[in-house]
C-alpha cells in the first residue's frame, strides 16, 4: 500500500486578493487559518482555507496576483477540485449558492450520489460531492463563515486532472506513487490511495479534444499529497531520483516540508508532510489573524507589506500598504 496518504492541499491563481477572502470565507464558508507570502514570489500573498485546525486534506490555497488575466484550462492541469459534503447538506448548499449568486455548472449523478458542479469568481472549478462515506482526515466544522457544523465540507473527495494520455499518467500514479486503478474508460481513469475513501481519489481525464492548459487566475497551480514524515518524503524523492525524474531537493515551507516534480503529462505534484502545522507561529484560535511570515523573510518584513495589497481579513485586521 503507498505510503500517500491523500490530497494535502491544492493551490490555485486568483487575480482579486479580496474576493478571493471574501468568497472562500463568506459563501463557502472556509476559516482562513494562514496568511502568508509565496516564498518563491515573496510579493505575492499566499491565502490558506481549511477547516478549523487547517488540518491536511481540507486546505485549499492561493496566490493572488491582482489584474492576473483568465488562465485557459486545459490538459497539464488539474481542472476541478471537488469536496465531501454529507447527502444531507445537498439542499443546504444550492439554496446557498442561489443566495450569493454563485455560477452553479448543474447536478450530475454518481455512485456516490449528488455533485453540485460550480465556480468560484476566477472561474475555477469547484465540486461539492454527497457521500456518506467518511474523509480520511478528521476535519473538524468551523461556523465563524456562517455555514452550520453539520453542512461544511469535509475535506477533499477528488481532484479532476486533465492529461493527454490517461495511460502514461496513470502509470506514474500506479508505478511512482503507488495508486491503484480504480475505474477506467476510453477519456478517463480513476485512481486510488489508502483504500480508496474520500480524499484518496485522483481522476484523470483524457478528451481527445483537449488543449493544453495556461496557468492565470481560475486555474490550478499544483496538487499536493500527503505522507506521515520526513523519512516517507525521502523515500519518495530517492524513488523519483533513481527513475530520471527532476525533483527539487527538500524544501522546508514552515508549516510542512515539501519536494515538487512534474508528472508525465505536466501537472505539477508536489509531496508534503502532514507536520508541523499552522500553529507553530500562531496559537489555534488566532489563526489566520495576521501576516505571519517564515523567520528567513522576516527582516524584510516592511518592504514585504509594502508591495502587498491592502485587504481586511475576517479578524477584522488590515494587512498591505499597496493599493489592489
Amino acid at each position: 500500500m503507498s505510503s500517500i496518504m491523500g490530497l494535502h492541499h491544492i493551490t490555485a491563481l486568483s487575480a482579486d486578493p479580496q474576493g478571493n477572502i471574501d468568497f472562500y470565507t463568506k459563501v463557502l464558508g472556509f476559516r482562513l487559518v494562514k496568511v502568508s507570502v509565496n516564498q518563491d514570489e515573496p510579493n505575492v500573498y499566499h491565502f490558506f482555507y481549511a477547516d478549523y485546525e487547517g488540518s491536511p486534506g481540507s486546505d485549499l490555497t492561493f496566490f493572488p496576483h491582482p489584474r492576473l488575466p483568465r488562465g485557459v484550462p486545459g490538459y497539464g492541469q488539474a481542472v476541478r477540485i471537488i469536496y465531501t459534503i454529507h447527502p444531507d447538506s445537498v439542499k443546504y448548499w444550492i439554496n446557498r449558492f442561489k443566495r450569493f449568486n454563485v455560477t452553479l455548472l448543474g447536478l450530475e449523478e454518481n455512485s456516490e450520489g449528488v455533485r453540485i458542479n460550480f465556480v468560484d469568481r476566477d472561474g475555477l472549478g469547484l465540486s461539492l460531492q454527497a457521500s456518506d462515506r467518511p474523509s480520511y482526515v478528521d476535519v473538524k466544522p468551523w461556523s465563524g463563515g456562517g455555514v452550520p457544523k453539520e453542512h461544511f465540507p469535509r475535506g477533499f473527495y477528488s481532484v479532476v486532472i486533465m492529461v493527454g494520455d490517461c495511460h502514461t499518467s496513470g502509470y506514474f500514479l500506479e508505478d511512482i506513487l503507488g495508486f491503484e486503478k480504480a475505474d477506467e474508460g476510453e477519456e478517463y481513469a480513476v485512481y486510488t490511495t489508502g483504500g480508496g475513501g474520500p480524499g484518496r481519489i485522483v481522476e484523470l481525464l483524457c478528451p481527445r479534444e483537449a488543449a493544453p492548459g495556461s496557468l492565470g487566475a481560475g486555474t490550478v497551480h499544483h496538487v499536493a499529497f500527503a505522507v506521515k514524515d520526513l523519512r516517507e518524503l525521502a523515500v519518495h524523492r530517492e524513488k523519483l531520483v533513481k527513475r530520471g525524474y527532476n525533483v527539487t531537493p527538500v524544501i522546508d515551507r514552515k508549516w510542512f516540508t515539501s519536494i515538487y516534480f512534474r508528472e508525465p503529462g505536466g501537472v505539477l505534484y508536489e509531496i508534503a508532510t502532514i507536520g508541523p502545522g499552522f500553529t507553530v507561529d500562531e496559537p489555534l484560535e488566532r489563526l489566520g489573524s495576521r501576516l505571519v511570515l517564515p523567520e528567513w523573510l522576516e527582516p524584510y518584513r516592511g518592504e514585504i507589506e509594502a508591495s502587498l495589497p491592502t485587504v481586511r481579513l475576517p479578524s477584522g485586521s488590515i494587512v498591505g500598504g499597496a493599493k489592489a
